[in-house]
This record gives structure tokens, sequence and C-alpha cells, in this order.
């Protein structure tokens, strides 16, 4: 049996940059990687089932949705293998449900938030989102990445027509919040988590646009409460590595409106407008060798 330190599969072309930069670096460290994509899965499978190759961790990257790489974790999970973000806390922390309810049980604050199950019917509906101030924003349950995300949901009838467009799923209804302005930006931050290491950005809602938030203006803005907040979501999910959205209301308190990505982006600003700031990205890989080879 051939025993690899890290394990990396990822099935999206936007993570081909990321993916490559972490396996130089562990072959700069004195790490062994193991890639993982569409060219090799079922080659590495059938060395998997027959014990031929090993990993210590595996940081999966693949999509749910993709038909080749959907059962991967389960199978890598069966086999015994250490995870970067396990799957099963993976899959939970996806569910704004289920997030929705530790955060509140954990006093993470959040904004004002209404479940919308997928058998809710109109009478219901219009009871709880009467919870909500309009417009507020519409999430599925289940997306990412903003898939599905309506920001300035206006009435019920809109809650219904996105019913009927997409199934019944459950959804969140969320008080729209609006960031407090400062230094002429939206106090509206991305905020990265890396085996222990925190690291936030400024990040515009709209535009997707990152900024480098410094530790001067940390301290001077008041912000040293992102950390903490950090923290216990981390507490809360497990999850090795992830991001969350946090923002500054204009009473100056802090509320968490996204709750936590489990794979988070890491496209480089170098290369793409809406991108990471590379240096964030080059952090994020060095945490992730770092972590892997002082446990081997």
């Amino acid at each position: 049996m051939e025993t690899f330190d890290l394990g990396i599969a990822w099935d999206n072309e936007s993570d081909n940059e990321f993916v490559n930069d972490l396996n130089a670096r562990a072959l700069k460290e004195g790490v062994k990687p193991y890639l993982i994509h569409v060219y090799n899965f079922y080659g590495s499978l059938k060395d998997i089932t027959e014990d031929k190759i090993y990993f210590r961790y595996f940081l999966d990257r693949t999509s749910e949705d993709d038909p080749v790489f959907s059962g991967l974790p389960d199978f890598l999970k069966r086999k015994g293998f250490v995870f970067i973000n396990h799957p099963d806390r993976a899959k939970e922390s996806v569910d704004k449900f289920k997030m929705h309810l530790k955060f509140n049980s954990h006093d993470i604050p959040i904004p004002k938030t209404v479940l919308l199950g997928s058998q809710d019917d109109k009478q219901s509906l219009e009871l709880k989102i009467k919870y909500v101030s309009k417009p507020f924003v519409l999430k599925p349950a289940n997306g990412s990445c903003g898939d599905g995300v309506i920001l300035d949901t206006q009435s019920l009838d809109d809650v219904i027509k996105l019913k009927e467009q997409h199934g019944d799923i459950k959804y969140i209804a969320q008080e729209k919040i609006l960031p407090k302005n400062l230094e002429n930006k939206s106090a509206w931050f991305r905020v990265f988590y890396c085996f222990g290491k925190i690291i936030p950005c400024w990040w515009h809602p709209v535009t997707h646009v990152y900024d480098i938030l410094t530790l001067k203006q940390t301290y001077a803005l008041g912000l040293y409460d992102i950390w903490y907040i950090a923290r216990r979501i981390n507490q809360v999910c497990k999850l090795d590595f992830f991001s969350t959205e946090i923002v500054m209301k204009n009473d100056e308190k802090f509320v968490v409106v996204d709750y936590v990505n489990d794979q988070p982006d890491m496209r480089k600003k170098s290369k793409f407008n809406d991108g990471v700031p590379d240096e964030i990205v080059n952090k994020a890989i060095e945490n992730i060798i770092s972590f892997v080879k002082t446990k081997t």
C-alpha cells in the first residue's frame, strides 16, 4: 500500500489554481499529495477499494450535485479516512435550518429569521413572514454560493411564486440587514477560518469584491468581536476550514448573515475581479499544509 499525506478531490475548474498551488506547496514542504479529478477518478477509486493507496488526510472540494463525485465522501468515510471537514459535519453545516437552530441555542447573533418548511401551506407562510419586516432575504435552506437567494422579497406572493418555480424545498426568510458605513465601506465581512486562524476581509454583498481588512483598521474601528464570533461558529460547526459572513449594523452590533460555507471560494483576486485576495488564499494553503505536516 502506498500512503499519501494529503488527498485532494475537486470537480470545478474554478478550483484548478487553488488545487495546483496546494499541490505545489505540499511538494515543497515534503508533504506527499494525491489529486483526484475526473481524469483519474475511476482508477483512483479502484486503487482505494483494493487498498493500494491510503490518505492520512483528505480534502474534498467536490459538489454533491456532481453525479461522478457525489458518493465519494461517504465511500472514503467507510474506508476510515480522516477528513479536513468531515463530510457529516459539512453536510450539516450547509443546512441553514439546522445551523439557525444551533446558532440560536449557542447565542450566536443572527438576524430575525423564520424557517419556511417544504410543506407549509399559504396560511402558515403568511403567518411566518409577518415576523420579518419587508423587504426580506429569501434563501434556500440547502443552497450555497448565493444560489437561489432573493435579496428583496416583497410579499407572500413572491415566496409562493418561487416555491412553484423550484418545487417544495425548504427556505429561510431573513430580515434584511443594512450595514454600517465605515471609512466609505459597508461593514460587511467575509471571514475565513482555517485550522484556528481567522482571516476577515471587507466584502461587498452586491459586487462581491473583497478588500484586505488590516489589523490597524480592526482596532481603530472596533471590529475585534469578529474573531470571537468566528471562534464561536467553529465550536458549533466543528469544521476545520470554512467561511462565514458577519455584518456590523448601524447600532454597532454584529450579526451573522450567512452561517457557514464549508467550501469557501478560493479563486484569486489577481485572476478574478470578485476573487479572494491572493495573500489570503496563500495563507489558507500554508495553514492546510502546516496542519498536515505536523500530523504526519
